[in-house]
């Protein structure tokens, strides 16, 4: 008996066929839904949005003592010491000119925030227990800078001059002074931050973005959560470029780990100084915060534009 071949065969050529063009229908479909449901998701994205301004490198190296940067020698007036953790020069995480910044809703307008972490161990400063976020680090706040810097951007620090020497570490590298710049949007809030199931279309709408990007699941809340963390959150998001993430002001926390807050001394996330100060992340860093971490400070704007920084909370996590 001779055997036909399916390309010679006319009926299963034209059931493969039609196979193929009802494929490509339904792909088509479902892309152009997904992207209506995109455009429908944006301005309810937008409502439980935050406050918050991207933190990039400028490219360039600071010049003036007061301008924001990344690690170098920070503004130091005269007479002020240089922080110290277990008798090692601590290192200097960021230094935020608020004139830098713009209009950022509950932060301050004027005024030098600056972020100090202990370099005598690995965990730079973090702590364990009770004592876990209100030790091993360091925050000064300059209402004005009128008076003289002791030293420029580019200048040798006490932590420079001693990390030659056994146990002196820095969070990350490199560690001389890159100039940011800021720019002021809005960021999406993490799972814990609110309360997503009970944000109706939003949430019916985020289920609908998980199946059309692939998803699978009998269970609501599963669709839930993975079309949120993997299809609206993050540069890679469908949302990208609408909203601030990574390093930055404000905004929400990320964590490789677990989110802190609520815990031991860390304010919870819905307190006023359970609020994002700052994140940094590693689109400013090449290696640093052990392996591709992400460190925090959280605090109440407010209280530090009043030059109260006795509720900031340090914190950082990796994978």
């Amino acid at each position: 008996m001779k055997t036909i071949p399916w390309w010679e065969c006319s009926g299963s050529r034209d059931r493969w066929f039609r196979r193929c063009i009802v494929v490509g229908v339904k792909g088509f479909v479902d892309e152009t839904r997904r992207r209506q449901v995109i455009d429908e998701l944006r301005p309810l994205l937008h409502q439980v949005s935050l406050p918050a301004a991207d933190l990039r490198l400028d490219g360039g190296r600071p010049v003036s003592a007061v301008a924001s940067y990344l690690a170098g020698h920070p503004y130091l007036p005269e007479g002020a010491p240089w922080p110290q953790y277990n008798d090692v020069p601590m290192f200097c995480v960021v230094q935020v000119n608020f004139a830098d910044v713009g209009p950022l809703p509950g932060f301050p307008s004027t005024g030098l925030f600056q972020w100090f972490v202990g370099a005598d161990s690995p965990s730079f400063g973090l702590t364990h227990g009770e004592t876990k976020g209100t030790q091993g680090f360091e925050v000064r706040w300059y209402p004005d800078t009128a008076a003289r810097s002791v030293a420029s951007p580019s200048s040798p620090t006490p932590w420079h001059m001693a990390s030659q020497d056994p146990g002196v570490h820095a969070p990350f590298s490199p560690v001389e002074a890159r100039g940011v710049r800021f720019t002021v949007g809005r960021a999406l809030p993490q799972l814990a931050e609110f309360d997503l199931a009970e944000e109706g279309d939003l949430a019916r709408l985020v289920r609908e973005l998980a199946v059309l990007g692939g998803e699978r699941s009998d269970h609501a809340l599963d669709l839930l959560h993975n079309g949120w963390n993997f299809h609206v959150l993050g540069s890679h998001g469908s949302f990208g470029d609408d909203f601030v993430h990574g390093s930055s002001l404000g905004g929400s926390a990320g964590f490789t780990q677990e989110d802190p807050r609520g815990r031991r001394a860390y304010p919870s996330s819905s307190e006023p100084a359970g609020q994002v100060l700052i994140t940094i992340d590693e689109d400013v860093y090449d290696t640093g915060w052990g392996d591709h971490g992400i460190a925090h400070l959280f605090g109440d704007p407010a209280a530090v534009a009043r030059g109260d920084l006795s509720a900031v909370r340090y914190y950082w996590d990796a994978t």
